[in-house]
């Protein structure tokens, strides 16, 4: 018997985001309780807040927005857990990701755990600096090695370290997003995810759908699992 996890967290005001990111704003409009007749809230949210996903616009002016990605690339029935040191400004290695032997090269979704995800509530100022991420020899080794590979997703608050990003041209997402890099198809990215009711679990599948915004550079996102 198979159940559904969620791997996305819930979207709140005050909720954890990056230090550069703007909070997001829940304004109630019409309330019952005031004499209105129905609930209404007005939700304004930063498209890479909480849990999300990069489509190839967000870092490359020739990618495509969020809404032109076809729906099939959401939709995962290899997904594969990738865990990884818990250690500040770890890179992600090649050795990490070959660590999972054959069912690597079989995967079309990989996930990330680094174990960050644990200081997420309980200490954000940890969470929010220094966390691991990938390195952008794993990210190309991913997209050009991994052919079956639709997505990837991490359990910190991005798939890049961002200084060194900004140093090197943001190599680890043009990886994963440039149209125009590689031959390969472009790797959707998502970020900031929960893997906790996966960890040691089977995965079966799964997918998500995003907020088709017209030519945006992503979304926030909830990811489901179907695990045994």
């Amino acid at each position: 018997m198979s159940k559904y996890v969620e791997l996305g967290y819930p979207i709140f005001e005050g909720m954890p985001v990056h230090p550069v990111v703007p909070q997001p704003q829940l304004t109630p409009k019409e309330q019952i309780e005031r004499g209105d007749y129905w609930n209404g809230t007005i939700f304004t949210i930063y498209t890479h807040a909480g849990t999300h996903v990069d489509a190839p616009w967000h870092y490359c002016s020739e990618g495509v927005g969020i809404d032109k990605i076809p729906i099939e690339n959401f939709v995962y029935k290899k997904p594969l857990v990738i865990n990884a040191k818990c250690e500040p400004n770890h890179l992600i290695s090649i050795d990490e990701l070959k660590a999972a032997g054959e069912a690597l090269y079989e995967a079309d979704m990989l996930l990330f755990n680094t174990g960050y995800y644990k200081y997420r509530e309980r200490d954000f100022q940890t969470y929010s600096t220094d966390f691991p991420t990938c390195s952008p020899e794993a990210a190309e080794f991913i997209r050009k090695e991994l052919p079956k590979v639709k997505a990837v997703a991490i359990d910190s608050l991005s798939i890049e370290n961002i200084p060194n990003g900004i140093k090197d041209g943001f190599k680890t997402h043009n990886a994963f997003l440039n149209p125009v890099t590689f031959p390969q198809p472009t790797i959707l990215v998502y970020e900031d995810y929960n893997p906790e009711p996966i960890i040691g679990k089977k995965i079966i599948s799964a997918f998500a759908t995003p907020l088709r915004l017209k030519d945006r550079d992503g979304t926030v996102i909830n990811i489901v699992a179907e695990i045994e």
